[in-house]
């Protein structure tokens, strides 16, 4: 793991929901009009979520030395350590990292406030509050990712290169969650309050780990997303249609 000036820890993010966004991306009015008493959750839900949320990312940036059968080799080499190595077991879909000369790690979060008020209106029968702002909380944590997505096309820019979709363990087929283990070996989340829990899962659970892959090799500018080789793409509600 990397602690030097490539490293950069970001808090910064703007994000701003209308509980419109909300309704929409839930699709609660997909046969007309909105109810009354579901917009009214959503506003509520929306200026709650302003106060919750504690957007934080930390992410960096690895040298490609090789791709060797379902591992992307990385050098993790800094100023004060030398020479370095890191893996990423990528698995069968790995040949999306193949073009990269380097590739941008990062884990984000939106802190734990927020899950914490949901299980708290769950407990108390506060159903559909309760969902309204878990829904707030999902769509903020997509703003997050879609900051860091427009940082990696622009890093890439610099250099008149291309991008990879967004993958992370877990999500990508053949990518399994134990995967997290790798990626937390590259970067210090503790310092945005994130841990892995002994299934390999991010905790607060509002958190996400992301690689994007840049490179002449790329022919797309914008990054994109790998819902077509999700297991869950034909029920997930945030699934991108890229």
């Amino acid at each position: 793991m990397r602690d030097d000036p490539a490293m950069i820890i970001l808090r910064d993010v703007s994000i701003s929901l209308t509980p419109e966004e909300v309704l929409r991306a839930q699709r609660s009015n997909r046969r007309g009009g909105v109810q009354p008493a579901l917009m009214a959750a959503a506003r509520e839900a929306v200026a709650l979520g302003r106060m919750l949320v504690a957007p934080a990312a930390v992410y960096d940036e690895f040298e490609v030395r090789d791709v060797v059968g379902e591992e992307v080799i990385l050098s993790t080499a800094s100023s004060s350590e030398g020479e370095g190595e890191g893996r990423l077991t990528v698995g069968p879909k790995v040949d999306l990292l193949a073009p990269a000369e380097r590739v941008i790690v990062a884990v984000y979060t939106i802190g734990p406030a927020l899950e914490r008020r949901v299980s708290e209106l769950h407990a108390a029968a506060d159903d559909l509050p309760a969902f309204m702002l878990d829904s707030v909380g999902v769509l903020a944590l997509g703003a997050i990712g879609e900051a860091l997505r427009d940082r990696a096309e622009k890093r890439a820019a610099e250099f008149g290169w291309g991008v990879s979709p967004a993958l992370s363990p877990g999500s990508l087929v053949g990518w399994p969650v134990e995967g997290q283990r790798e990626v937390c070996a590259l970067l210090p989340v503790d310092k945005i309050g994130v841990r892995l829990n002994e299934y390999c899962v991010l905790e607060p659970h509002k958190s996400v780990s992301l690689v994007i892959g840049i490179g002449p090799g790329y022919e797309s500018s914008h990054v994109g997303s790998v819902c077509r080789y999700c297991s869950l793409a034909k029920t997930c509600w945030r699934r991108r249609e890229d």
